[in-house]
Formats: structure tokens, sequence, C-alpha cells
């Protein structure tokens, strides 16, 4: 998936919007799958704890016995800290059956802890279907899809006169101070939390206006600190934010359940987050009708772009002892859950259609949507030698309380540049 995608994902996206209802494969038409060989128990360690914590599992447990009477239970465990909590387990062999896929695994790697998945479903019937690809075989399947924006009160942006879309970068900063101004939080990062930092990996991309960003850091000298680069631009938009006094007050504290409600409620006016985010917003209280989403500014130029991602990849171990149940349980996830109502995604399914009116709303405000490319091995692998975690908020939180961001930066570099020789001899 290299070079730009925009149109094909523009395209796409575009069809899940306009789709009508699913219809949906039979039990015992399963991708391939004999309903009758789906038995036994199996564990699913997930990223949703929240989900975990309002029995939305336990109800899929329930609903997923009662399509196959033969599986005795369906364990599911969660993880806050996803990654720290299942990279310890990798190298055991005991990481459940149904899993997600670490972006750390380098893709030729996928073999030694996943199985493949390549007979579940064509290119034809699902979002990001390469995207966890290797030699033919596919070892992933996306849990959801989503587009990034501006998720926004429009109570809160209407008081202040502030106009959508948002074009430009200057008109951001201009209505954050606006909000500011009445009172308000301007723009919620999510700081204290931690893993909300990772938006400021993505903006890259749409700093850059292609898909191509990240391969590119493989071939510049000083990716972080260089002006103008997409990620020294990235970085110090966050920087201006938190400076000019345009976030939340308490950087520290981990306030995201908080964030949620400010946003709601009209304590605070934005967020840079995913479409997935607006269901919990309005399961705050809000009114649907009062929660907007909108592309963020990259430029000045008046140009809008949208990065549409997959999430997080479903997978199966290698070592799983009920593999076939394991699969059904993803087909089920996919197919027959509501998890991507209840999480606000783009259905993995093409058939399916988004729930959500605010990606209408999106949509209509015409960006140019780029999707989310597959990084190559090298660079997962310079990732990996440099210890900058990546897409976690770790070293973001580090850039931003460091006395001196601008030798920030070019430490960051200097770590850049030796993985690179190290990797690219």
């Amino acid at each position: 998936m290299k070079g730009s995608t925009k149109t094909l994902a523009r395209t796409a996206l575009c069809s899940a919007l306009s789709l009508g209802c699913v219809t949906f494969a039979h039990a015992s038409d399963m991708g391939g799958i004999n309903a009758e060989q789906v038995k036994g128990a199996i564990t699913f360690y997930t990223n949703r704890t929240d989900l975990l914590e309002d029995g939305v599992y336990d109800r899929y447990t329930k609903e997923f016995k009662a399509m196959y009477p033969n599986v005795s239970d369906v364990k599911v465990i969660g993880f806050a800290d996803y990654q720290g909590g299942i990279r310890t387990r990798m190298n055991t062999g005991d990481y459940g059956d149904v899993i997600l896929i670490l972006p750390s695994v380098p893709a030729e790697q996928y073999s030694n802890f996943y199985e493949p998945l390549t007979h579940l479903y064509g290119e034809d019937e699902i979002y990001f279907h390469d995207a966890w690809n290797y030699k033919g075989e596919s070892y992933g399947i996306s849990m959801g899809n989503s587009v990034e924006g501006l998720v926004y009160n429009k109570q809160v942006l209407k008081d202040a006169g502030v106009q959508v879309p948002i074009k430009t970068m200057d008109a951001l900063f201009e209505a954050a101070h606006k909000i500011k101004d009445k009172g308000q939080i301007p723009f919620y990062i999510n700081f204290g939390a931690q893993w909300p930092l990772q938006q400021w990996d993505k903006f890259p991309l749409v700093v850059e206006g292609n898909n191509g960003v990240y391969e590119k850091m493989l071939t510049q000298d000083k990716p972080f600190s260089e002006k103008g680069s997409a990620y020294n631009t990235s970085l110090s938009t966050l920087k201006r934010l938190i400076d000019e006094g345009l976030t939340e007050k308490d950087l520290m504290t981990n306030s995201w359940e908080d964030s949620k409600n400010a946003i709601a409620t009209g304590k605070a006016g934005m967020y840079y987050l995913g479409n997935w985010v607006i269901p919990q917003v309005i399961q705050q209280g809000a009114d649907s009708d009062n929660i907007g989403f909108m592309p963020i500014p990259s430029n000045n130029k008046g140009e809008l772009y949208a990065q549409m991602n997959h999430d997080w990849g479903y997978a199966v171990s290698k070592f799983s002892k009920n593999k076939i149940a394991a699969k059904a349980y993803i087909k089920f996830l996919i197919e027959q859950s509501d998890f991507d109502k209840v999480s606000g995604f783009i259905p993995t399914l093409k058939s399916k259609s988004p729930s959500l009116p605010q990606l209408t709303e999106y949509m209509d405000f015409k960006p140019t949507v780029i999707q989310t490319p597959v990084n190559s091995t090298t660079f997962i692998e310079v990732t990996n030698r440099s210890k900058i975690d990546f897409y976690s908020g770790g070293y973001i939180q580090d850039l931003m309380t460091a006395k001196d961001f601008n030798q920030a930066l070019e430490k960051l570099d200097a770590r850049w540049e030796r993985a690179k020789k190290r990797v690219m001899k």
C-alpha cells in the first residue's frame, strides 16, 4: 500500500456511508468454518476494558454461545495498557486464543505468533484486507475503522462565534482563543491519560497530505527538528496549544472519563480523535445533534485532508488449542455483534453501514481521504531500535515537558539516526 491511496479510500468510505442493510452469513456457513467444529473454551485479550466493565462482552458471550452451543466458555480479559500487558506474554506461547496484533511485531514474524486468517474474507468483503498480510497470507482483521478529526460541541463553537468547518491552521488557533475567552477549555488533549497523545503521531499524515510520510522519515536527516517537516509541524502544533493555554490546565492527571463529560456538557469545545469517541461522548448525556465532527486543518491553504485508519487487528494465536472457535468468534464480532455501533466505528465488513450521522457531516466537508499505509519492515525495525514509543504518547509527554523543546527534538533525531544506521547498513 505504498503511495497515495486517497481516491480509493474516499470511494471506500463514501460507499460505506451509502450502503443499505447487511445480510449476515448463517452460522453454518462462516467463511469455511464448520459450525459443528466450533467448540471448547477460548480466551480473548481485549483493549476495551470499558466494554468489559459495562457488560457488553458478557452479552456477546451469551449471543455467541447461543449460536454455538458446543462452546463451553468465552473468557474475556482486558488490558488498559494493551501493548505492555500482551508483550510480556508473547514469548511464552500463553496469550489466549483471540488477541490483537501488536504494531511492534514485524510482518515477517506474524507466522511465529499468529494463525493465518486468509480464508475468512476476500478483499472485496472487508476494509484493510491487506493491513496484516505477509507473503500472501492474512494474519489480522480490523476490529473497526475510523477517520480522525475534530469532535466538537456545536453550541460551544456557536457561542464563541466559530464557523465550521475550520479550514486553516490560523483559523484553528483563532477559534481556540475565542473559546478560551468564553471561559471554556478550547482543546482537550488528554495529556495525563497519555495514550490519546498518539493523535500527534497521526497528524503528520494529514500535514504531508499523503501516506508516504512515515517511509519518508527513513530518508530524512532530521525528521523531528527540521522546520516545516510533517513531524515537526505536528509536535510544534501541540506545543503551541499547550503554551498558549488552549488545553486543559491540569496536564498530569488522567482525566479521560472527565474529558468526555466536558465535551458533552460544553465545558470544553473540541477533541482531536477518531469517530469512535462520539458514542462515548453521547453516553455522557450529550444530545447527539449537538455533537459535530469535522476534519482537522493541517495547513493555511484551506485544503482539508483526512486520515482513514483501521483500529487494532483481531488475530488468532498460533498456539491456540481451539482455533476454529477463535476464528468463529472473530467472525461473530465482525458480522453479528453490534461492536461497530457501540464503538462508533466504520464497520470492517463493507456491506455494513455506519450508524453515526456525524460521519455524514464529516464527509459533507469533502476532505481528501488518505488511507493509513502499511509500514515497511525497515520502518518498524528502525522504530523498535530507536526506542521511540510511537502511538503510545509516552515520548510525546516527555517532549512536551522537556526544559528545552527544540533540544529534545534534536535528541529524538539523534536516536532515530542511530537506529537507521544500525538497521540500514
